[in-house]
Order: structure tokens, then sequence, then C-alpha cells
């Protein structure tokens, strides 16, 4: 009697273990679905619905935060094609790659207007590394859609104000922005598309983002927004 006793003990101490087991499975299982979707998955999903609606042959800009901020219809709607926003704060060369198909391809833009690379720099990555991934996403625009206009918008320099956020030596953080943008500037010429240099419009004397023309030290306000307009738009009419 004894050792049946101990029998039960023993398979209800495992009964019980192992409804423990499966309450921590159940749970990360219910954690994991009801995660709610980061900012880039949601704007990933609303280019996916934007697509059905759509024209194709268009202006699609692509880009980080700085783009999805830009407010394109208080600019460009005097254009004859419509202006698409594919931007998404906080994206990379490598975000963009992953995101080729539904913010571009989908739609068949006629125009693209490209601003990317920011976000790569701040995380860590070195120049070439970037080089790279850019040079990927103009290679694979190219064999997708090799009619389509291609303006390479250079990265902007930054100003003081960012360091509230982050830690960075602005002096080196801007030199490493320039030496990129003179390592994209024969790139896109060598794939047939325009490189249009920003940075120059925007900066300072000792290259800093111009005051005025940020809120942040990092995005443009409207005023930036009105010099990207300008350099830009003779090229979309």
């Amino acid at each position: 009697m004894e050792n049946k006793t101990k029998i039960y003990i023993s398979i209800i101490s495992v009964l019980g273990a192992l409804v423990v087991a499966l309450s921590i499975i159940l749970g990360i299982y219910i954690a994991k679905t009801n995660k709610k979707p980061s900012y880039w998955e949601q704007k990933y999903s609303s280019f996916a619905v934007q697509n059905a609606n759509a024209s194709k042959g268009q202006i699609a800009f692509i880009g980080d935060s700085i783009t999805d901020l830009y407010p394109l219809d208080n600019y460009y709607s005097d254009l004859p094609l419509a202006t698409y926003n594919r931007g998404i704060g906080g994206d990379t060369t490598l975000g963009v790659l992953k995101r080729l198909d539904v913010s571009l391809f989908d739609i068949a833009p006629s125009k693209i207007v490209l601003m990317i690379g920011i976000n790569d720099i701040n995380s860590g990555r070195t120049n070439q590394e970037v080089y790279e991934s850019y040079k990927e996403i103009l290679n694979k625009i190219k064999a997708k859609l090799p009619d389509t206009e291609v303006f390479c918008i250079s990265l902007i320099p930054i100003y003081d104000s960012i360091l509230e956020y982050i830690s960075i030596d602005l002096n080196e953080r801007n030199n490493q922005i320039m030496q990129f943008n003179q390592m994209i500037e024969p790139l896109a010429e060598e794939y047939g598309y325009i490189y249009l240099n920003l940075f120059e419009l925007v900066e300072t004397s000792d290259h800093y983002l111009r005051h005025e023309l940020t809120d942040d030290g990092l995005h443009l306000n409207a005023n930036g927004f009105e010099i990207w307009t300008n350099l830009l738009k003779p090229h979309l009419i």
C-alpha cells in the first residue's frame, strides 16, 4: 500500500510539473500571438492596403523617418503624377531591402526618390557595410524597374540638439555622413540614376545641420522640407 502511495505521489508530481510547463509554453504563445506589431510592421501592412488603390507609373518616396515625416501633398500636389510616401521611421537599408516589393515594385512607379542610410550609420554599421546594402537596393530596382528614374538623395548632416537622444561625436558622425555621400554619388551615376546633394544646401560652415531647418537635430522641419522640395521638384515636372 505504501509503495502504491509513493507511485501515486510521483505521478501527481510529474503531472503537476507537466501542467506548469504547459502553462509556461501557453503563456509564451499567447504573448507572442498578442504582441503589438512594430511601427515598421504597421507601416508595411498599410502600404500593402494602399497598393489596392494606387496607380502605377507615379512617384514613390522611400526612406526612413526623414521621408516618413515629409508631407508630400503640401509640396507636390500640383504635379501631374501622384506621390506616394513609403518612408518608415527608424528604417535602414536592410529594412528597405525587405520591403521593396510592397513599397515599390507592386506599384511600379515611374520615378523613385530614395534617401536611406542614416539609421544604419547611427547604429554602428560601417560606411562600406551600408554601401553594400545601398548598392543592392539600386541593383534590385534596376533589375525590376529598368525604365524607372531614380533620384538618390544625399544623407543630411545632424545638429547638436540630437545629443539629447544619443551620445556621439558630432564632427566624426558628420564626417562619416559626408564620406558616405561621396561613395553613393558615383554609385548612382553608375546605375544611370541622378544624385542630388541636399547635404550642401542644409549644412553650416562646420558641416552641421542648420539649426533653423530642424527641431531635433536630425529631422527636417518645414524650412528644411522647402529646401528639399526646391532641389527635387524641377526633376519631377
